[in-house]
């Protein structure tokens, strides 16, 4: 039976417009009041998940940066995380300063977001409380960064020929955007299953009582390690060669319609029916 409800954001909870279906909301916040670990699994920050839990009102695990990373924030606790070498870190924030470019590194739940310097146009749109600035002597990072972002369009392109593709504790993705590009530095090779298999462990669920639900590229390996596995109707083809239910590709509420699914095979117990 199903214990534990591993959620993607982006194209799984979240639609179009980045917003939660209300049907959504409602039924996990049942699940999860019925007794359901409920825990939001994305590739985003652990800032904006932070966010979608509050939302959800819902408390309890969360995985971000892609796996790299699992907090329970009611507590104010890491549970998991593996990130880039703080060194190389100082060493890419120094590189872009010397090139005027901005960079910011994720500590964690209650730490600063670092950042070597502000734009103009970060200052008077995007500030946040907990952003702030490497300290002259660097003694405010710390901690191995989760994730660390570049955004860019000339940028890019010397920022990869200094520091390649991959090296010692870090690999890079690039994103393209309409009008610019994202570089985006993890650990090597982090997925959903790290943080969720030492969830699993932590709190004594077996994968058979995990349900997983996504769509995309990124979701494929959390898919196939969940005990019951629903992929969205719209997402990655190799999604959906992993799951045992694929929703309807013009789905309203494809969260909603898997749910359901689950509970008509018996798998998941309706809240209503819970002692």
């Amino acid at each position: 039976m199903i214990q534990l409800i591993a959620c993607d954001l982006d194209g799984t909870l979240l639609d179009s417009s980045t917003q939660i279906r209300p049907s959504s909301r409602v039924m996990l916040h049942d699940l999860w009041k019925s007794g359901v670990m409920v825990v939001l699994a994305t590739g985003r920050s652990w800032r904006t998940a932070f966010k979608i839990q509050q939302q959800l009102g819902i408390s309890g695990p969360i995985i971000a940066h892609n796996g790299g990373y699992a907090f329970n924030p009611a507590i104010g606790l890491d549970l998991y995380r593996r990130g880039v070498p703080v060194t190389t870190a100082k060493d890419m924030l120094s590189w872009s300063s010397q090139h005027d470019t901005m960079l910011r590194c994720y500590l964690g739940y209650g730490r600063p977001v670092i950042f070597n310097l502000f734009t103009p146009s970060h200052l008077s749109q995007f500030l946040r409380p907990e952003d702030t600035l490497l300290s002259h002597d660097g003694s405010n990072l710390n901690i191995d960064p989760l994730e660390i972002f570049l955004f860019g369009t000339t940028e890019i392109v010397p920022f990869m020929h200094h520091f390649g593709t991959k090296g010692p504790g870090y690999e890079l993705t690039i994103f393209d955007h309409r009008d610019h590009q994202e570089i985006n530095i993890c650990a090597p090779q982090v997925d959903k299953v790290e943080a969720l298999s030492y969830i699993c462990s932590h709190f004594g669920f077996d994968r058979t009582e995990v349900m997983a639900m996504g769509d995309g590229i990124n979701d494929v390996a959390m898919l196939a390690w969940a005990g019951t596995s629903v992929a969205m109707g719209h997402g990655a083809p190799e999604s959906h060669a992993e799951a045992n239910y694929v929703t309807s590709p013009t789905s309203l509420d494809p969260v909603v319609e898997g749910l359901r699914w689950a509970m008509s095979e018996k798998l998941l117990v309706p809240y209503r029916d819970r002692a």
